[in-house]
């Protein structure tokens, strides 16, 4: 019986191995197949159906990019961007809630925190069924962070792997507390791959447009000849150039996108106004779309056929974050290499890697089973 879980691939992760034998996906290319021949008007929801997991960026990336493809206005809209900011801070909400404290596990502190973790949720106002006053928001994360969220911006903007240490050390709560026990394992660096901010001019757009299906494969997608990373660490309003150093500091750029999303809107710099999302017609009736989610940057290339009464998909490709960051040279691929393959501490420093790069998909090792597809996710 095929599941979605089988449809949407799965990651085979071999610690200790060199490059590219130590990460393989079969992650299939299903959107062109599943939407050939369908009407624009249907395509986007059976795409946001097909993939779960952020499946409203998958919505509104599938509507820009169609939309671009048609010669339409293909801006989001204001309704649009509120949906966008809403759904990934959820996102963000939930996986630090629920999934941190299982994947950066110490022994003898997993009950304390996750039961800790779960009564903050409760009172998350971003998993409120009907939309909460903006100020609730700010209010749950000062008492996640147990300081004020606009100041731990500010530190974090200033000097993030110092300012994320003191605040681990200095602050009672179960979020820094995680934070500092797995610091030791979480802190080594990482060999970072470039970062994804092809969506920062339309020329890098447009090439990127040319090269699909041509010089590279939407599921191992290079840029510039390289493989790049793409995460809440590369938007492309983030004020830093300088990439995280190591996983742990990809965690805190993790909460450090949830305090921009929660605050007041602002262009390019907090709220409705942080993500990017846009899209653009790169040739007739060929649009391109890009949306930043909560895993990184999302981008879906639409082929349409001419009839104007009635215009169906004539091809379609998503390239995914996942599709970035487990490129099988990539920058996971290059950690696992310097990973050990047994011992005390290699189930625990797998589990930290793939949860500060989150994959969409389920992973596999050899000897057992592990999944990024917790209860939220």
């Amino acid at each position: 019986m095929t599941t979605l879980p089988s449809l949407a691939g799965t990651l085979r992760v071999r610690p200790g191995l060199p490059r590219p034998h130590n990460l393989a996906s079969d992650r299939r290319a299903l959107a062109g197949l599943l939407l050939a021949g369908r009407s624009v008007v249907e395509a986007p929801h059976m795409l946001a159906s097909l993939f779960t997991l952020c499946g409203h960026a998958h919505l509104l990336c599938a509507t820009l990019a169609l939309a671009a493809a048609r010669g339409q206005d293909a801006s989001a809209s204001a309704a649009q961007r509120r949906a966008l900011r809403r759904e990934t801070a959820r996102d963000h909400a939930l996986r630090i809630g629920l999934d941190w404290p299982v994947e950066l596990y110490v022994p003898g502190a997993l009950p304390a925190w996750a039961d800790s973790s779960h009564r903050s949720l409760r009172g998350c106002p971003w998993l409120a069924e009907a939309p909460r006053p903006e100020g609730d928001a700010i209010a749950w994360l000062a008492d996640l962070l147990g300081t004020s969220p606009l100041a731990w911006l500010a530190l974090w903007e200033r000097e993030p792997a110092e300012w994320l240490s003191q605040w681990c050390e200095r602050q009672r709560g179960w979020l820094p507390a995680l934070l500092h026990a797995c610091a030791p394992l979480a802190n080594g660096v990482l060999q970072a791959a470039p970062p994804l901010r092809v969506h920062g001019s339309p020329s890098g757009l447009g090439a990127f447009a040319a090269g699909l299906g041509t010089a590279f494969e939407a599921t191992a997608p290079t840029w510039r000849s390289q493989c790049a990373e793409t995460g809440t660490w590369t938007r492309l309003h983030d004020p830093r150039a300088e990439l995280p150093a190591s996983a742990w500091e990809r965690f805190g750029a993790r909460i450090a996108d949830l305090v921009r999303l929660s605050l007041p809107d602002a262009a390019e710099r907090g709220g409705a106004g942080w993500l990017a999302a846009g899209a653009l017609q790169t040739g007739i009736g060929e649009g391109l779309a890009w949306v930043e989610t909560a895993r990184g940057l999302l981008i879906h290339r639409a082929r349409v056929d001419g009839r104007p009464a009635d215009p169906r998909v004539a091809g379609y490709d998503v390239v995914a974050p996942t599709d970035w960051n487990f490129h099988s040279r990539g920058a996971v691929a290059h950690a696992l290499e310097r990973m050990p393959a047994q011992g005390g501490e290699a189930g625990a420093l797998l589990r930290i890697l793939m949860a500060a790069y989150d994959p969409c998909v389920r992973f596999e090792v050899p000897s057992r089973t592990a999944t990024a597809e917790l209860p939220h996710a």
